[in-house]
């Protein structure tokens, strides 16, 4: 999920490793592992833990409402449309899936499902449903319902995760425009009951589930299948109530969300030093929080990169040279960047494309700068090629306005200057650069990408063939070959194989890898329960609730 802007923050973080999830397959006549709870309880330790928690939660009338800043930017509130991690927080209230994420584990939990079976050959999964499950409007939510809700998504060009369901019979046919609904492998084999047909075993499934992209919707955008409903949408403001239908609604606690939207830090900082707000999400100044204990921040599941773009992925008339559709001059140029320069002012550098993760092989990064070997790259690729060694040959950057001071810009001119390159960079405003991705007349684009589900494949994907999340246009059969390989492997050697594909993007000198995602928040979590610090920065509103008031006299200041 793409990250709007670069996190930077100058407090201490603490780096999280993720769990695996669902790692063992199950056959067709078994319910799942115990780690699924049918009761959709949190993954405490202990249920003792949960009762001594519910024990602090403040009488219902100090829970109307829970206040979040966020910085100002208008929310798509299509789950199918986005890939946006900042949408994400308000799409989790407003609509559920089958499967969610546990904030605590990271790993799969029953949500609008509660059970599932796998037949013999691990190619058909029968999920039943709820039978409380209801929308907002009322309307009892069915395997039909789920079944409409996906196939929505695969008939819409503009739904940036739709390929992740390639693994679906006959999914990528249809959403290609090349083949039949009839024949997309999404059928409701009972009122309760989904039956999913895959081309081949994907025990992973629950994982990809889980994605905001396939929460359930409804025909009418303002119907909702999740805790809460939208009551206001308006400029900077957006309103969520709690949905009467919801099938947990006993266990919500707060009876409304408001997103208030400010980019103004010292404006952020009054109101939650004041307590009238109880989460800040957007920019704060740090030196004059009073609670210094709200301070929230660790790595998050996500890695800032720079990726080169393929001519077949560039706008018609572009003059710029299409010799870095070719391997050996982009690896030139990754052997002469100034990794040490431009790597220095990020928390955490990454050497890598795919966020560590237990039990994935390490693979060997691009972590210094050979100039020597630089050279000799180019030559070799100037000879192949029979491009004069007198040749300038020109590459752009498209990059955040913010990315790069002069002097790291300058840096990345004078490394590749002696290789006859080029380099013009032209810095976009945040707000307005992921718009200008697809028209963008660049070789090399910035981007910053959090992973939805905690596997490789959340970044692999993104250079797959046949993705609609790949928006480099480069593409590798033996990469594409070894991620539908990974598909029907066991898990150890799943990840041996995503491996191997990584290692052939590093190869293929496609990506430059930049730095790890740092998050922030500024809530005080002795103040609010059910929210916890995990890497994907996921904080389902539904567990949300006060356990302590914040306006008391050692927070209050005045203005």
């Amino acid at each position: 999920m793409l990250k709007n802007r670069k996190c930077i923050a100058a407090a201490i973080f603490a780096t999280l490793l993720l769990n695996q999830a669902i790692s063992q397959e199950m056959p067709f006549e078994h319910s799942p592992e115990p780690e699924l709870s049918p009761e959709n309880q949190l993954e405490l330790e202990n249920q003792q833990e949960l009762e001594e928690q519910r024990k602090q939660i403040l009488p219902p009338e100090l829970q109307k409402n829970f206040i979040i800043v966020e910085p100002v930017r208008v929310h798509e509130l299509n789950p199918q449309l986005t890939n946006y991690a900042s949408d994400s927080q308000i799409l989790n209230g407003l609509f559920e899936g089958l499967f969610t994420i546990s904030p605590i584990t990271l790993e799969p939990q029953y949500a609008l499902a509660t059970e599932f079976k796998i037949s013999r050959d691990k190619k058909r999964w029968a999920i039943t449903l709820r039978s409380d499950a209801r929308f907002s409007n009322g309307e009892k939510i069915t395997a039909e319902s789920v079944r409409k809700s996906w196939l929505r998504m695969l008939e819409n060009p503009a739904s940036p995760y739709s390929s992740l369901f390639d693994i679906v019979r006959g999914a990528q046919a249809f959403r290609n425009g090349k083949g039949a609904i009839e024949d997309v492998g999404l059928y409701a084999t009972d009122e309760n009951v989904l039956s999913i047909y895959l081309n081949a075993p994907a025990n992973y499934l629950p994982k990809i589930l889980c994605h905001t992209a396939f929460s359930i919707t409804h025909e009418n955008p303002e119907v909702y299948s999740g805790a809460y409903e939208l009551e206001i949408s308006a400029p900077r403001k957006y309103v969520l109530k709690k949905n009467p239908y919801y099938w947990d609604k006993n266990n919500v606690i707060i009876e409304r969300v408001s997103f208030l939207q400010s980019d103004n830090p010292d404006e952020n900082t009054y109101y939650y030093n004041t307590g009238a707000v109880d989460w800040v999400c957007g920019r704060v100044n740090q030196n004059q929080i009073l609670d210094t204990k709200a301070f929230q921040v660790n790595a998050e599941f996500g890695t800032g990169f720079l990726y080169f773009k393929t001519s077949n992925k560039k706008p018609m008339g572009f003059k710029t040279s299409a010799l870095w559709d070719y391997p050996e001059f982009r690896a030139a140029v990754l052997e002469a960047f100034p990794w040490a320069i431009i790597r220095k002012n990020y928390m955490i550098p990454a050497t890598t494309l795919v966020y560590p993760l237990s039990g994935y092989p390490q693979v060997e990064g691009f972590d210094f700068t050979d100039a020597i070997e630089a050279s000799l790259k180019m030559k070799d690729a100037r000879k192949k090629y029979k491009i004069p060694a007198e040749q300038i040959i020109p590459l752009v950057f498209y990059v955040f306005d913010n990315e790069f001071d002069k002097a790291e810009q300058e840096a990345i001119q004078n490394a590749l200057l002696p290789l006859g390159i080029d380099v013009q960079i032209k810095g976009v405003p945040s707000s307005e650069y992921y718009a200008t991705i697809d028209s963008a007349d660049a070789d090399i684009l910035v981007t910053s990408w959090i992973g939805d589900f905690a596997d490789p494949l959340a970044f692999l994907e993104l250079f797959r063939g046949g993705s609609t999340m790949n928006t480099s246009g480069w593409h590798n059969k033996e990469f594409d070959r070894l991620i539908e390989q990974a598909a029907v492997a066991n898990d150890s050697e799943r990840y041996n194989l995503l491996a191997k594909a990584e290692n052939i993007l590093m190869d293929e000198a496609v990506v430059l890898p930049l730095y790890r995602i740092v998050t922030s928040n500024v809530i005080d979590v002795t103040e609010v329960g059910g929210w916890y610090v995990n890497a994907f920065d996921h904080h389902p509103l539904k567990f949300l609730y006060k356990k302590q008031s914040k306006l008391n006299s050692e927070n209050i200041v005045k203005r």
